[in-house]
């Protein structure tokens, strides 16, 4: 029997949730805005997570938590340099710093998950529980 694309994404949320559970963090929603929490010991880090008032009321924090844990190894993947910089034309070009503040604001909460996890190596495993691939994961650089 194969499973629909919503059960495969609440099992990939579950098993998320329970690695950050066994690894002592706390998720809660953030009351005033479309954001998970993500604490550990009166330390914490939120990610906002994209969506609508009508969804956001329905997500859960483990649902949302597994979309910042995606959404931060999208990030780290992206990680332009000056040569795809170069390549863009005027107007795109007026945006860097744009992507580069978006880029580093995106990556302090890495650090700062990677941190409250205790380090790459658990980042790392933690990519994997979300489905990531651990040869993609294993190829990503957070600093």
């Amino acid at each position: 029997m194969e499973t629909s694309t919503q059960e495969d994404f609440l099992k990939r949320c579950e098993r998320v949730s329970e690695f950050a559970h066994r690894a002592g963090l706390t998720l809660t929603k953030m009351p005033q805005a479309f954001a998970v929490i993500v604490s550990l010991n009166g330390t914490s880090v939120e990610f906002p997570i994209v969506t609508d008032a009508s969804d956001w009321r329905e997500t859960t924090p483990e649902e949302a938590f597994y979309c910042a844990v995606t959404d931060a190894f999208a990030w780290c993947s992206a990680r332009p340099g000056e040569a795809a910089f170069a390549t863009l034309d005027a107007i795109e070009r007026s945006e860097i710093p744009v992507i580069q503040r978006d880029l580093e604001e995106q990556m302090a909460r890495v650090r700062a998950l990677t941190e409250l996890l205790g380090g790459t190596d658990v980042l790392r495993r933690l990519w994997e529980a979300a489905g990531i691939d651990p040869n993609a994961a294993a190829s990503i650089d957070v600093r």
